[in-house]
């Protein structure tokens, strides 16, 4: 079977921070938090102990904790504001937004230095699809914190998704210059140029974040996004498989290298690579009809079965393999 021409609408246009990315971030905030001091009487520790989320405490534990810190009143108005911020943390793990949103916001009346709830409260915003208010809560952060990395570098991703390219690059160059030597304010700055179309200077600054980081799993992931948008398959499949064997797995790894084999004609490939995509995420919309697709290519009619429950997630979801050219 010929080679399909490349294409960059299904599996390199968004250019999103991936999840990782952000996965990231809520660790850093609930680290930052649980190492906080506490002035309350060691008749509490207990109760301390699991607000704080110390190991082994699920957020469930932590969100009953710190309620009934707050309901009883700490001592120190400090202790206060860090059980509002600790409890927010826990609703952030289980993805309460609006009760992190909450938790903040009380904390923060009490301790409005603190620039790691500010932080938090943008991931809040963020995770609740509100990117105007996640701006000015990391503005918050970063006047507080003039070299917070990570408030620096969430406001850069949604500045680049406003396609406010110039802030994001501006943003972006700030984390380089506290933290040259880090591999992800390099992926962070790869991706702003990518969302731009400069998709040279992107592949720049994927070469350094693994030549900073050869364990770099999500460098190798966008630089394979940008090698398959220059139409570059062969390098782009070459990518996804180290960001894949370096792990931890993620299914848009999966999907982008199917997508990249079916591209390429070698089905069977595009096939199992879908598979493995949705063993990760079976409600993955482009995967269920990348795989359609490539079952009906096979001569397998059950990839309309595929096709039809894409569909049913994403009703457009054909246009982007129109445009592709695959059909």
């Amino acid at each position: 079977m010929a080679a399909m021409k490349p294409a960059t609408s299904l599996t390199t246009s968004a250019w999103k921070v991936p999840a990782m990315v952000r996965a990231v971030a809520l660790v850093g905030i609930v680290a930052v938090l649980a190492a906080a001091p506490s002035s309350m009487h060691a008749g509490d520790t207990e109760q301390i102990a699991q607000c704080k989320g110390e190991a082994g405490v699920t957020p469930e534990q932590q969100i009953s904790a710190c309620t009934a810190v707050i309901e009883v009143g700490a001592r120190e108005s400090g202790d206060l504001a860090l059980s509002y911020f600790r409890r927010a943390a826990a609703y952030l793990k289980q993805q309460d937004f609006s009760s992190a949103i909450r938790d903040f916001g009380e904390g923060l009346a009490r301790d409005a230095d603190n620039a790691t709830a500010w932080f938090g409260l943008g991931v809040a915003y963020e995770g609740k699809g509100d990117p105007e208010h996640a701006i000015d809560a990391y503005d918050a952060a970063i006047k507080a914190d003039p070299d917070h990395v990570k408030a620096l570098s969430n406001r850069a991703a949604i500045y680049a998704d406003q396609r406010a390219y110039e802030r994001a690059l501006k943003d972006n160059n700030r984390v380089i210059e506290i933290a040259p030597g880090e591999a992800r304010g390099y992926v962070s700055r790869g991706l702003t140029y990518a969302r731009r179309g400069d998709f040279e200077n992107a592949l720049r600054d994927f070469d350094k974040a693994i030549a900073l980081d050869a364990k770099s799993a999500i460098a190798y992931f966008n630089r394979g996004r940008v090698y398959f948008s220059k139409g570059e398959v062969e390098r782009a499949i070459d990518d996804y498989a180290q960001a894949i064997d370096i792990g931890p797995k993620h299914a848009s790894a999966f999907e982008s290298r199917g997508f990249a084999y079916l591209t390429r004609g070698q089905i069977d490939k595009a096939i199992a690579d879908y598979d493995a995509a949705l063993q990760l995420d079976a409600k993955r919309a482009t995967a269920l009809f990348g795989r359609g697709t490539a079952k009906l290519k096979k001569g397998d009619n059950s990839g309309a079965e595929d096709i039809a429950a894409a569909k049913a997630i994403k009703p457009d979801i054909a246009k982007a393999f129109d445009q592709s050219g695959i059909n």
